[in-house]
Formats: structure tokens, sequence, C-alpha cells
């Protein structure tokens, strides 16, 4: 049955009030404690609920909880209870507040939210003055942490409600994966590689150029190949069903942890070389010639690649750096010689809805790469700890504000 609560806010104004900052900063510290007061009668009103509830639980005694909430600090009372086999704090369980966290939902939430953007350092210093109470960057990077394992314990699972038919299998899906090198703060070491992987099976036209992925799954982090590959596929599995798609094509540049990935998770993938990183060797190697590099670069794009290795085949570098250069750039066009037109060929075998799909390039992950890697990882001064950038939100699923309402404690 509804309750109503209700508190007493009392402010008393004297002639010093007539500074409009100063009033307003006290109505709102009044407001704050206003808040905090009726937040405690609520959570010890639904102590008593959840006790009556449960008749048979024995009374123990009853027993402080402090709580750090959007509010500022609180303390409650709620009763500890035996159980069959234990004691127990039935709030806690209602709630569901950890036992040895202080923090509620909202806060972790907001952590998450804080350190998504800046250093553990930064947001902790943010939060503290948000909550008028000291929170230290080791407690906001657990809260972050924890936050994180739930966001994709939640991903993880498939959306479909139980008992209903399966999503229709997708025509196309498309991954990208990607690795970049952030700063290391590990004894020995200067930098290390953060993998990073998008998947998707549509996208919409916003203009002449511009696309958007409007079922975008993304995930990342500081992982073996083995592991990022399986967590990837579950992440896809979940959000598009990647398991049913009649098609699977696999971007990249060509390195040796994403085929070996995609083979492991993605049987029968049609692997597309990202064609920025073909001109770019092909540039680094021809660039200074304009006449060799537009004759290369338009066998590029023309899908012309047996002419294209035929000319680097006859031709001789002018110098030993020259000639090695010409050497790596063979080797690799030859390695990915079907990769480079693979969707090509694929774009007759697919229907004219699915072929925006089938692009030469990885511009989706670039700019990805640039928002989720760059922007929070690679700003002046910062240096990570392995576990510290793996325990960090950088690869929501969906977009920032979709994947702030899935946090504990999301609108």
């Amino acid at each position: 049955m509804p309750q109503t609560l209700e508190v007493v806010v009392r402010l008393t104004i004297s002639e010093e009030d007539f500074d409009v900052n100063r009033l307003e900063k006290r109505v709102r510290a009044a407001r704050d404690e206003a808040g905090k007061e009726l937040l405690v009668k609520a959570l010890e009103r639904l102590d008593e609920e959840a006790l009556a509830a449960h008749p048979k639980a024995v009374r123990q005694r009853r027993v402080e909880r402090h709580l750090d909430t959007t509010l500022g600090p609180v303390v409650c009372e709620r009763w500890r209870v035996k159980g069959a086999n234990s004691t127990t704090c039935l709030l806690d369980r209602l709630l569901d507040l950890p036992r040895n966290s202080r923090g509620s939902p909202a806060v972790k939430k907001r952590a998450a939210e804080l350190a998504s953007r800046m250093t553990y350092r930064e947001a902790s210093t943010v939060l503290s003055e948000e909550l008028g109470t000291p929170v230290s960057a080791q407690s906001l990077h657990g809260w972050v942490q924890e936050v994180g394992e739930a966001v994709e314990a939640r991903e993880l699972t498939p959306s479909a409600p139980s008992g209903s038919s399966p999503p229709a299998a997708r025509e196309v899906v498309v991954a990208e994966w990607d690795d970049t090198m952030v700063r290391s703060q590990e004894k020995g070491e200067e930098h290390f590689a953060m993998k990073l992987g998008i998947g998707y099976s549509q996208k919409e036209r916003q203009g002449p150029k511009r696309w958007t992925l409007t079922d975008k799954v993304v995930h990342g982090g500081v992982e073996e190949t083995e592991e990022f590959a399986e967590r990837f596929y579950m992440r896809m599995e979940a959000a598009l069903g990647v398991e049913r798609a009649q098609h699977v094509v696999v971007k990249g540049d060509g390195a040796e942890w994403i085929c070996q990935g995609a083979a492991q998770v993605f049987p029968g993938h049609v692997f597309q070389l990202d064609r920025w990183h073909l001109l770019d060797r092909v540039a680094q190697f021809a660039g200074h010639l304009p006449r060799l590099w537009k004759r290369l670069r338009r066998w590029v794009f023309e899908g012309r690649i047996q002419a294209l290795v035929r000319s680097l085949r006859q031709l001789v570098g002018a110098d030993a750096r020259s000639e090695q250069a010409r050497q790596e750039l063979l080797g690799y066009v030859t390695r990915h010689a079907e990769a480079i037109t693979a969707v090509d060929r694929l774009r007759p075998q697919v229907s004219l809805a699915a072929r925006p799909l089938l692009t030469h390039g990885t511009g989706a992950m670039e700019k990805n790469i640039e928002t989720v890697m760059g922007r929070r990882f690679k700003r002046w001064g910062m240096r990570w700890t392995r576990r510290g950038a793996s325990g960090r939100p950088v690869v929501p699923s969906k977009s920032m504000k979709s994947w702030q309402s899935s946090c504990p404690g999301g609108a």
C-alpha cells in the first residue's frame, strides 16, 4: 500500500541573504539535507516492509549502513535477521546493495560516466565535489569494474524474450577489428596494445557521404587474441545473431592476430583488406614518384591486383631502403591479394539493400578508434596499467546515452 513520508525544511534568512548567490547556496544545502533525511526515512520504511513480508525471519539487532548517494553521504539503520543458514539484512537484498560497498547504484553509474571521459584521478576529484564526501580513485576504479561487469553480462544476454522465436537471420553482418597503442605505466614497458572491434548489420544515410550505423556493437580491451575474439563473438551473437547470418564480412589491416581471431570465431567468413592501409603502404613506397604513385593507386581502385603485383615485381628500388620497401609491399599485396577485392566478388550475391555494407574501407573503425580510444586513453600525459585500462568502461555497445541507461541505477 502506498505510504507518504514527509520532512520539514526550515531556512532562516537575514540581511546577509540579500546576496542572491549566498541565498541560492543556502537553499541548495537545505534541499540536500532534506533529501538525505527523506531518503533515510524511506530506506527504514522499506526495511520494515521487508520484515513484514518475511514473518519467519528472526530479528537480531539494528545495524548502521553508511551509503554514499547522489544527495551526499547518509547513514540509516536496518535490521539484521537470522535465516535458515545465515544472517542477512533484508534491505540490502531488496535493493541489491553489496555488503561491503558504500556507493549507491546511482553513484556507481555516475562514476562510470565520469571515468569514460577522464582519468580515474580526475573523475574521483569531480565525484568528490559532487557528493560532498571524499571518493578515492581506488574506490572509483572498483565501482567502474563492477558496473562494467554488470553491463557486459547484460549485453551478452540475447535480447529476445524467452519463448519467443529468434529474430530473422541477417543477410550481411560486418565486423571491423583494429588495435592501437597506449602509453604504459608498467615497469620496463613503454606501450601496450588495446584491441577494438565493432560489428553492425544496418546503416542509414545521413548525408551525401555520411552513414550512421544503427545497430553497432563495440568491444575492446587488453586481451589476448583468443579471449578478445570469443568475447566479441558473444556480443555479436547476443545483439545481432551472427551465427545465423548468411554472410559475415571481417575487415582489417591484415594483421596476423586479426586473421587468426576471425578464423577462430567466424568460420567461412569473407575477409576484406582495408583499402586505406594498402594505399598508405603504396604511398610509403612510391609517394615521392608521382607518375608511379598515380598508376599504382589507380590499379588499387580498379581492383587490378594482378597488374599491381606484376608491376611491383618488375620494379627495382633506387637504393637499399627503397628496395626493402618494394619487397615488403610486394609481400603484403601477395599475401592479401584475394582480400583486396573480396567485397566486390560478394556484392552480386546480396540484395541491393545490403550492398551499402560492402565497402572497401574501415572508416567506422577509424572513427571509433578516435572517439573510444583516443579521447579516453590518449589524452596528454595519460599512462595506464593493463588492469586499469581493462577495467575502464571504454566500449559501450550502443550509444553512450543508452549504455548509461542500462547501468545499475540508470534511468
